[in-house]
């Protein structure tokens, strides 16, 4: 069965469903569940997260995120044997897998790849990137001058949703210098301002579910990335924070790519 409205249909299958929640987005340098499906040794239909269409996101919270993504499984029929997510799609693919065990036999399973629960670091750090992808106009004090700004707002913020403003103001000011010298027309303008806003909104929304209630029985595969996933936390604190870790000693860009990757997952949905 295909997939629709609220995902898309990345491997076919007939004995149940894998779900994916991830923020694909055009030019990203970190692999998608797209590079993993076709990896994947299962006979399982994959599906992917699609997000909501641009502007329809403002003001939505995490329980709009996830009765999007939940109505469309229910109709789709089909047993849901995991839920994977990315980076912050984890905190959604915990909650959604919690909401799909109280209406079947058995839970799915969780597997999580380099987890964060988004915090005022985490939101901060995404801007940092979104600016650092300027440097390809901007020069690099202008890149330094606007990751500063966007640090100066971020250190000791505790409202995520002000914060995601704030950024959101410096990186506008900032993606108009770049813009202007790129010579990129009102449309693209628009479109590219509109993802990272949706993104910048999902990433803030998740922040509103506990990782204390889905994540300790969930698998993760690490990275060796120190910015990303459990590699945030002192060494002490990862093992209560999920039931297993699996670690690779790969870059969190290359995680969803790795054929090494893709067995350990395929095993553990087995």
């Amino acid at each position: 069965m295909a997939a629709i409205n609220t995902w898309r249909t990345l491997k076919e299958g007939a004995d149940g469903l894998v779900l994916a929640i991830d923020y694909p987005f055009t030019g990203r340098p970190e692999a998608g569940f797209p590079e993993l499906a076709p990896q994947l040794d299962i006979d399982y239909a994959l599906w992917e997260s699609v997000p909501p269409s641009m502007g329809s996101e403002t003001g939505m919270t995490a329980d709009g995120y996830l009765d999007r993504w939940h109505a469309d499984v229910r109709t789709g029929g089909l047993p849901v044997r995991a839920v994977l997510g990315f980076c912050a799609g984890s905190v959604y693919a915990a909650a959604l897998a919690d909401r799909i065990a109280a209406e079947q036999p058995q839970a799915p399973r969780v597997v999580l790849f380099d987890p964060e629960a988004p915090n005022a670091v985490t939101v901060y750090w995404q801007f940092h990137k979104v600016i650092e992808g300027l440097g390809v106009v901007l020069r690099p004090e202008e890149v330094t001058e606007a990751q500063q700004a966007g640090q100066r707002v971020s250190d000791g913020a505790t409202d995520l949703d002000r914060l995601r403003d704030q950024l959101l103001g410096v990186f506008g000011e900032w993606a108009q210098v770049a813009f202007d010298r790129a010579g990129l027309d009102e449309v693209r303008r628009a479109e590219f301002t509109a993802t990272v806003t949706a993104f910048m909104t999902y990433l803030v929304a998740a922040a509103g579910i506990d990782t204390r209630d889905g994540w300790p029985g969930a698998t993760a595969i690490s990275s060796v990335t120190t910015t990303n996933g459990l590699n945030l936390l002192p060494e002490a604190e990862r093992p209560a924070k999920v039931a297993r870790e699996i670690r690779f000693d790969l870059a969190h860009a290359d995680l969803l790519r790795s054929a090494d990757v893709a067995k350990t997952v395929a095993d553990l949905l087995r």
